[in-house]
């Protein structure tokens, strides 16, 4: 049975101490500065044992700084490199704020100050929400163990994201990069822009994985530099583990490519002058940024040669289900959320392929025929 009892101190002070049970039977107790605190959150504590989502109010004493290394320990389904992007994340924009913060005291208008202050800061939407999200999880993890009743990440403001207008190249232009490029490369360009691998993905390829009896790429893996270090890991997500087929022209870029640049050791199909993997950070500052500069003139990334894949796949009628099975997403709202723009100039196109099912040119015949249905459905046949 909940009760309050009036407490005395030493100092003379006097306190409320709202006493009750707690599921299991367990005497707990807690003071307020005046009775109708104590009394209100009994009423709460009562509630939420009746609703079966009664939390122990100490339970949410732990730090979050402390509470977010076990949490983050637990998520063993991450690549490298998002494991280490979350690392620094935590690091460089979470802990600062939150670490000595009981994770039961943070609440929506302290979250909501940290997203301003980031904000303010200059740091980059997509950066700030991706804290955010980070943030979330490890707040949400805290309420599945029973610690705190809910996340105050919810119903916060984020900065909005600017779209920015995606870069597809042309068959000539993709030519003319490809011709652009350092020789060692150009297969590598090729690739990117007529199989929409991502370039992971593709640095990842061996002869293991290159069938070009069958042409096709197996991807299965993907090379990522994580605080300096190369390493294979998972595709993105499930559904990048994948057979992509090649155009019927492209073995042919890829086995003379093998013949003037041969795979190393780890049979790997693109490597540095070295012999070994590309590290993509070098790639893009010492090499794709000239050959870019030189042969486009704007500004592009080589994902950018996927969103051209998908550009290409459009104009020559593709269907959505095609394109996303090539591209490993998950579905293929995907791929109409991201490129739907692109279908639009193909509605008159596709309209303009049904033709009537009598004579155009009949005149005489089209009148009969409708005036036959005007006379119908007014009862008069």
């Amino acid at each position: 049975m909940a009760s309050i009892r009036k407490v005395t101190h030493r100092s003379g002070r006097i306190s409320w101490q709202a006493r009750w049970r707690d599921p299991r039977g367990t005497q707990r107790s807690k003071n307020f500065g005046r009775r109708i605190d104590a009394e209100r959150f009994l009423i709460t504590v009562e509630a939420r044992k009746l609703a079966g989502t009664y939390i122990d109010p100490r339970a949410g004493r732990i730090r979050l700084g402390d509470f977010a290394e076990q949490a983050t320990a637990g998520w063993v389904n991450r690549r490298d490199s998002t494991k280490a992007r979350d690392e620094s994340y935590l690091r460089s924009l979470v802990l600062p704020t939150f670490a000595e913060m009981p994770i039961g005291a943070i609440g929506l208008f302290d979250v909501q100050e940290w997203v301003n202050d980031l904000d303010a800061d200059g740091y980059a939407p997509a950066t700030i929400r991706k804290a955010y999200q980070l943030l979330g999880r490890i707040l949400n993890d805290a309420v599945n163990g029973g610690l705190i009743a809910a996340s105050p990440c919810r119903d916060v403001d984020l900065p909005k994201i600017e779209q920015t207008e995606k870069r597809f190249l042309s068959p000539d232009e993709i030519t003319h990069l490809a011709d652009t490029i350092d020789p060692r490369y150009r297969a590598l360009v090729i690739a990117g822009a007529y199989t929409g691998c991502r370039i992971g993905e593709l640095l990842a390829l061996d002869t293991d994985r290159y069938q070009p009896d069958k042409r096709i790429f197996r991807i299965d893996r993907s090379l990522a530099e994580v605080r300096g270090h190369l390493r294979f890991g998972q595709p993105k997500t499930a559904a990048a583990r994948r057979a992509v087929t090649l155009p019927t022209w492209l073995p042919e870029v890829i086995d003379q490519h093998l013949t003037d640049y041969p795979p190393g050791p780890d049979g790997l199909l693109f490597t540095a002058p070295q012999g070994g993997p590309i590290r993509r950070n070098a790639f893009r500052s010492r090499v794709w940024l000239p050959a870019v500069a030189a042969s486009v003139g704007q500004p592009m990334r080589f994902h950018d040669l996927r969103h051209s894949h998908v550009a290409l796949l459009i104009a020559e009628g593709a269907h959505p289900a095609i394109i996303a099975s090539r591209l490993g997403h998950t579905s293929v709202k995907t791929v109409l959320d991201v490129y739907g723009h692109l279908y639009e100039g193909l509605d008159r196109g596709a309209a303009d392929t049904l033709n009537p099912p009598w004579d155009p040119s009949d005149v005489d015949a089209l009148w009969t025929r409708r005036n036959r249905h005007r006379d119908q459905g007014r009862g008069l046949t």
